[in-house]
């Protein structure tokens, strides 16, 4: 059983590394990209940290270790990889494709799709039609993301 359980982690670790693979900025892209942003207001940096910390919102600590002073250590989810660095592996594009529609990139991938609403299955009806960030908030957190040299 406890094998099982770790092949199974150590599956899910390696679906969403795959998901959230780190091309290099300016590399030719193996999967879609949102290059337009979401909103005419640019992303706030510090709105966007606050959402990726704040477990009512965006929740990426529970996956991901992100480099934030502030955290402390332990504090983080290992399921997917770090977060540190990202702002020079992807461009803002790739970075809001992988947030808004990871599943376009990986159809297996466990993670959630934060501006999707259809399609879904099992959702409850008070979230139902509705997605997880607001469009603004998702270009936020591609703003904080950017700064994560």
């Amino acid at each position: 059983m406890v094998r099982e359980h770790h092949r199974r982690n150590v599956w899910l670790s390696a679906a969403l590394a795959l998901a959230l693979a780190l091309p290099s900025a300016g590399a030719a892209q193996d999967g879609p990209s949102l290059e337009e942003p979401l909103t005419a207001e640019p992303g706030n940096l510090q709105r966007g940290k606050a959402v990726a910390v704040n477990s009512d919102l965006g929740n990426c600590l529970i996956c991901h270790a992100i480099p934030i002073p502030e955290v402390p250590d332990g504090a983080a989810g290992d399921i997917g990889p770090s977060l540190g660095g990202v702002g020079s592996r992807l461009t803002a594009g790739e970075m809001r494709q992988r947030i808004v529609d990871p599943k376009a990139l990986d159809p297996q991938t466990v993670m959630p799709a934060y501006y999707v609403s259809d399609g879904l299955v099992r959702v409850q009806t008070q979230y139902a039609g509705k997605t997880i960030l607001t469009a603004q908030q998702i270009e936020d957190l591609v703003a904080f993301l950017l700064t994560l040299k």
